[in-house]
This record gives C-alpha cells, structure tokens and sequence, in this order.
C-alpha cells in the first residue's frame, strides 16, 4: 500500500504541490494584511485566494484520474497484483493527506492572527471550530467530485467539470453557511461522491 501512495505523489506531483503553494500564499498574505492593518481584508483577501485550493483539490482528484486513463496506469498496476480497490484508495489517502496538510496550517494562522486582535478569543472557539471543519471538508468534497470527473477521455469536459463543480461545492456553504448542518451534508456529499467515484472506477473497462 506504502509502494502505491507513493507511487500516486510520484504520478501526481504538481496536484499534490500545488494547494501547499497556495496555501502558504494565503497564510503570507494574512500576515502580511494583519501587521500592515488592512481591517477586513486580513482574512477577505487570503479567503479569496483559498478558492485557488478548492479549485486545486477538485483538480488533483480529476488528474488522478484523467492520468490512469490516459496512461493506462491501472491496467499496468493490476499486472503487479495491485487490485484496483487498492489504487483506488491510496488514491484518497493521498487525496485526504493533501487536503489537511494544506489547510490545517492556514487553519492555524487564522486562530494565531485572532488571538493577537481579539482580547476574548475563548467565546469565539466553537465558531473558529465550525469554520475551519467546514473549510477542510469543502476542500475534501472538492477532491472527491475530481475523482469523478477526471473519469473521462475529454480534455474540455474535464476542465469545465472541475470548475463547474468546485462552484457547485462552494455554494453549499454560500447558501448554508457554517454550521452542523452544512457539515452534515458535506459528509453526505462526500459519502455519496465516493461510493459513485469507486464504483465508476471499479466497474468500468480498462
């Protein structure tokens, strides 16, 4: 399993390199807005730029799989006795790592940024909680829809799914907000997504 995840990051390189660019953009910028006093924009203009890491997410999980069709990478796998369920999650485990280790940091820096402006940060923990939760689960639902859009032969639908998606995702919380129950359909979206993206994976020809 070790020798297919790092296989994956190998395969996968630029996926998995970017969000932590982007991320440790957003993390310099808040910074850097937060010591020079910009007000809002200390977390409005770095909020923006985290779009750049949902977009990334979703593309990551649709290079995974536009490269095995591509490539025929399965097909090669399943010769050295690697069973597609195994590709297919070191896939997600690469995929979930991703997504956590790019976000958690920026996660970080917003709690240490407003605990240097806020007096009584303690009365705002549940809120920062539901915030930064939400935000990792978008970005993971991001990656999930790549993996089934990225199950195509056509390079056009896989650049508008993963825009297309990546909005559809993000409007979840536009339209709910952050909350229990904004997570609960994100876990419900994920859940769903993942079971469609592995079937699609499992099921179809090589």
């Amino acid at each position: 399993m070790l020798s297919l995840i790092a296989r994956e990051i190998r395969d996968n390189l630029v996926g998995v390199t970017l969000p932590f660019i982007i991320s440790a953009g957003t993390i310099g910028l808040m910074i850097y807005a937060f010591f020079w006093d910009i007000g809002d924009g200390v977390f409005v203009i770095p909020g923006l730029l985290m779009l750049l890491s949902f977009i990334a997410f979703c593309g990551l999980g649709a290079g995974q799989m536009y490269g095995d069709r591509a490539n025929r990478v399965s097909a090669l796998l399943a010769t050295l006795a690697a069973t597609r369920n195994r590709i297919f999650f070191a896939r997600v485990v690469v995929g979930a790592v991703t997504v956590l280790a790019a976000l958690v940091p920026v996660a970080v820096a917003v709690v240490f940024l407003l605990n240097l402006r806020l007096v009584h940060l303690e009365f705002h923990v549940r809120t920062i909680l539901e915030v930064s939760v939400t935000t990792i689960l978008v970005g993971f639902a991001c990656y999930c829809i790549g993996l089934q859009v990225g199950w195509t032969t056509s390079k056009a639908r896989l650049l508008f799914g993963i825009v297309l998606w990546t909005a559809v995702v993000t409007s979840i919380v536009w339209a709910k907000g952050f909350g229990p129950w904004t997570m609960l359909l994100l876990l419900l979206f994920i859940a769903a997504t993942l079971v469609h993206a592995w079937h699609t994976f499992t099921s179809t020809s090589l």
